[in-house]
């Protein structure tokens, strides 16, 4: 198993960004939304977008290195190859990475399952 997170598997143009926020469908809990995307691929590539009002440059890259390390943990989840865009959502409040993979586990469960069933009925 392969842990690490490497330029392959990040979103890193806007054109992509754009298509997944465009054609993506959006998995929501209480503190995250996250855009899916198949992309035709064997690998999964991640982007995070958070915005001013989780405060200063030095709070949102912590929360951004946050999600990704529990991403990395759990990519595994995703059977395919699946372009993600992680939205911390208003109100959110614990920065543990504890309770930010618990809840980022149970969405990339129900986003796997929901593709998969997605790709059997066409």
């Amino acid at each position: 198993m392969d842990h690490r997170f490497s330029k392959e598997e990040r979103l890193r143009k806007r054109n992509d960004f754009q298509k997944v926020f465009r054609e993506g469908k959006v998995f929501r809990n209480d503190q995250i939304a996250v855009y899916a995307l198949l992309n035709n691929s064997e690998i999964s590539r991640l982007g995070i977008t958070v915005g001013r009002k989780f405060g200063n440059a030095v709070k949102r890259n912590r929360l951004k290195r946050i999600f990704r390390e529990a991403y990395r943990l759990n990519k595994q989840l995703l059977h395919r190859g699946v372009d993600l865009i992680i939205l911390p959502r208003s109100g959110f409040s614990d920065l543990t990475l504890t309770a930010i993979e618990e809840k980022l586990k149970i969405l990339l469960v129900h986003i796997d399952r929901k593709l998969k069933d997605e790709i059997s009925s066409h």
